[in-house]
């Protein structure tokens, strides 16, 4: 092959990436890799300049994102950057320190991507005038300033009751909701609670999902496969226990068990898509030397009630149990709890009463 045709080729390559991004299938951040769920929709961002990775070259796509970063990515999707940058004269001439809050100063990163989403309406600050450019922000929120952000048409989506959305007809959040399931901004196979903190891969997702309906005209954006993920997480709203995660332990291994319940709660038994038993547990009193944040995570387990639903995500799939009973049993007696695992049912347990490990306090829930 002659140097000259290995030339053209390679700038023909160049030429390409330029004009139409990097493949899906790229690997553009180390810690994204190709077969991650978020990868094609982080990629296509970041061929158009949207979003950037951290200074390390890194992009933490299943970490939280906060108010300032998700300002960013919106602006930077919408506007050039000369009238972002633009956006801040006004403050500059007037020797202004701050923008539109008092906790977003100028010389922030930030500053000049808050002052142009506000002057255009697609964020507000909170009652006390702050905007708190530091808090994470929850799945509620992300899905109202993105589809404000862009525009769109929320009159044409009617409320159905769905049991994978915890959401009711006429809570302000609802349209938001209903408009991104119906569109498939989200994925329809999970179960969502509008409280959820969302992640920046997920909201980069929703974020090209949108554009790619809006730009094609589709009614609702069509995968090219089913993502998947070893995603394990557990919502259960009477307790305010909202998207935590689930870890397996060994049931011959108790002392297994110590070390997950630091991140949330545990499965002793079979996973959520096996149909057979499963069997969580977690603290209703920690250890003293325990200071996570979940070392009382079960201690009003005894508010939950016949009906009561708990809500898992498994694997990109969502699963719905209902609340069909409960009992005190003495901790002697708790090797029962792992029998029947054929049954397709979830069992949840703690220690009881808090601060004693003489009983167990049991739920039990069936599939709806």
């Amino acid at each position: 092959m002659s140097m000259s045709f290995t030339k053209r080729i390679f700038i023909g390559f160049l030429a390409s990436v330029v004009l139409f991004g990097p493949p899906a299938s790229a690997r553009i951040y180390p810690d994204v890799p190709v077969n991650h769920k978020h990868n094609n929709s982080i990629a296509a961002l970041t061929a158009k300049d949207t979003i950037q990775g951290y200074p390390n070259g890194e992009f933490h796509p299943d970490g939280l994102i906060n108010r300032a970063e998700a300002v960013k990515i919106l602006t930077r999707s919408k506007f050039a950057a000369g009238v972002i940058d633009a956006s801040l004269d006004w403050h500059k001439q007037a020797n202004h320190y701050y923008v539109m809050f008092p906790d977003v100063p100028i010389g922030e990163w930030y500053g000049k991507y808050v002052e142009i989403s506000y002057q255009n309406q697609i964020v507000q600050g909170y009652p006390d005038g702050l905007f708190r450019p530091a808090d994470y922000i929850n799945f509620a929120e992300a899905l109202k300033v993105i589809l404000e952000t862009y525009k769109v048409d929320l009159s044409r989506s009617g409320f159905t009751t769905n049991k994978l959305l915890y959401v009711n007809k006429d809570e302000w959040f609802e349209k938001y909701f209903t408009y991104a399931h119906d569109h498939n901004l989200i994925n329809q196979n999970k179960f969502y609670h509008p409280g959820q903190l969302i992640t920046r891969g997920e909201f980069v997702e929703i974020i090209y999902r949108l554009e790619e309906v809006l730009k094609n005209r589709l009614p609702a954006y069509v995968s090219a496969a089913d993502s998947t993920s070893d995603e394990y997480k557990i919502t259960i709203p009477k307790l305010d226990i909202i998207n935590v995660d689930v870890n397996f332990a060994s049931v011959y291994d108790p002392t297994s068990a110590i070390g997950i319940l630091k991140y949330g709660l545990g499965n002793y038994l079979n996973p959520p898509d096996s149909k057979k038993k499963m069997l969580l547990f977690g603290h209703s009193s920690g250890y003293a030397w325990d200071h996570s944040d979940y070392k009382t995570i079960l201690k009003e387990i005894n508010r939950l009630s016949n009906g009561d639903r708990i809500f898992i995500n498994y694997k990109e799939k969502g699963y719905v149990f209902e609340i069909f009973g409960s009992e005190i049993i003495p901790a002697s007696q708790d090797h029962i709890l792992v029998q029947n695992d054929n049954n397709n049912e979830l069992t949840l347990y703690t220690c009881w009463p808090p601060n004693s490990l003489a009983q167990r306090y049991v739920v039990y829930g069936k599939p709806v």
